[in-house]
């Protein structure tokens, strides 16, 4: 069995946080000695963590208490390792010498910060293999493993498409050559990244599904969802769930309901919270849908929701693999999404797809969900697809792989 560490930089709400925490808890199920190693102590999900697995967060404790309102585990362990300015210095330096003027890309304080500590939790805790979620983890590990002299195999895991001018792919191109293996989420992902960042044969891609169907959230679904429109006896709901943030593209979903309900009367409700409140607030006053768009907040257990709901929206700009879609699938709710990375992967039929940011082909293909009788158990069978047991098959074999030609 390996010494895993699964990193990210904090587990804020979100769909890539709670796979990371399913996956770390389903590999130490299978007998790996599992790390999930964080940078700040932010924790929207306390009470769904794997007590299999050890909890690290690279920074001091109390500073962190007085600063923050987090739930911290009890288990947590902290490492108040000290960042030398003058390592990073040398660091930062050797990087100038190496990639030239491209290094000017690379150049991220705070992942240069936190790769000074995770290069001193990579000598004193010597995992087996890195598995580096998002880009700020991504690149901090990619630098400490520069930084030591024994350093573990790198594979970050990608959650979403890239855009072929963006920053973060310019480093993704500077960075990925030093990658053990890359991990893609999605076949669309996968087949974005192979088509705009020069990835080996030594190096590869590898497809692992999120971990999104969990068997837990059948019994979650059995509460009450604790808002009004699910006891009032009015019209149907149609729900959406996410960051209020750009990414989610919440403004195309409300103009398709503005659409939906001159041909079918309906409600729409969005969890979730984020900047866009305010603007999305805004546009719902001027379309006078005030009556009829709820905006309550973060819901701890959207799966009530979803398991009372007419129809799930997926409306986002872009995806990964949309964990969410797959647990209304899971509560046996109906469901439409546009058609970003994953999302036909997830639903198989094109009819329930729409072109991203087009509220009208969006309305067309939420008519067609609410017009057609729902098949909970045909939807269940959908979601099993993206089951722990699978995501954690092909982790197994692919860490086995890894560390095979490690040994050669």
């Amino acid at each position: 069995m390996a010494h895993i560490t699964m990193l990210i930089q904090k587990l804020k709400g979100g769909g890539a946080e709670r796979s990371v925490f399913r996956t770390a808890g389903g590999l130490a199920g299978r007998g790996h000695d599992v790390d999930i190693v964080l940078f700040s102590p932010t924790f929207v999900y306390p009470g769904e963590l794997p007590r299999t697995a050890r909890l690290i967060v690279l920074c001091g404790r109390f500073g962190w208490i007085r600063r923050t309102r987090s739930d911290v585990p009890q288990e947590t362990l902290w490492r108040p390792w000290l960042a030398s300015p003058f390592r990073l210095a040398r660091f930062a330096a050797g990087l100038f010498r190496e990639f030239g003027a491209s290094a000017r890309v690379l150049m991220r304080p705070a992942s240069l910060g936190h790769a000074l500590r995770l290069a001193r939790y990579f000598e004193r805790e010597r995992p087996d293999i890195v598995f580096a979620n998002l880009a700020s983890a991504e690149y901090a590990a990619f630098f400490a493993a520069r930084l030591v002299s024994s350093p573990p195999p790198i594979i970050p895991i990608l959650r979403g498409a890239d855009d072929p001018g963006a920053k973060s792919t310019r480093r993704r191109r500077l960075l990925f050559p030093m990658a053990a293996r890359l991990v893609a989420v999605s076949r669309g992902v996968s087949e974005n990244i192979a088509a705009i960042v020069d990835v080996s044969s030594e190096v590869g891609i590898v497809t692992i599904y999120n971990p999104a169907f969990a068997p837990e959230i059948t019994r979650h679904a059995e509460a009450a969802p604790d808002h009004p429109w699910f006891r009032d006896g009015g019209p149907p709901v149609v729900l959406g769930v996410g960051r209020l943030t750009p990414q989610k593209d919440f403004p195309t979903l409300i103009e398709a309901f503005r659409r939906v309900i001159v041909e079918h009367p309906c409600r729409l409700l969005i969890l979730g919270e984020g900047f866009d409140r305010a603007e999305l607030e805004s546009r719902i006053r001027a379309l006078g849908l005030e009556d009829r768009v709820s905006l309550p907040g973060w819901a701890d257990n959207p799966w009530a929701f979803m398991a009372r709901a007419a129809l799930f929206v997926v409306s986002s700009r872009y995806e990964g693999l949309s964990n969410v879609l797959v647990e209304a699938l899971t509560c046996g709710c109906p469901a439409v999404s546009t058609d970003c990375a994953g999302s036909s992967e997830i639903l198989d039929d094109p009819d329930l797809l729409a072109p991203m940011g087009d509220p009208e082909r969006l309305a067309k293909a939420m008519l067609r969900a609410l017009a057609r009788p729902a098949d909970r158990s045909a939807l269940r069978g959908l979601a099993a697809r993206f089951s722990l047991e699978r995501t954690v098959d092909g982790y197994d074999e692919l860490i086995a792989a890894v560390l095979a030609q490690a040994k050669a």
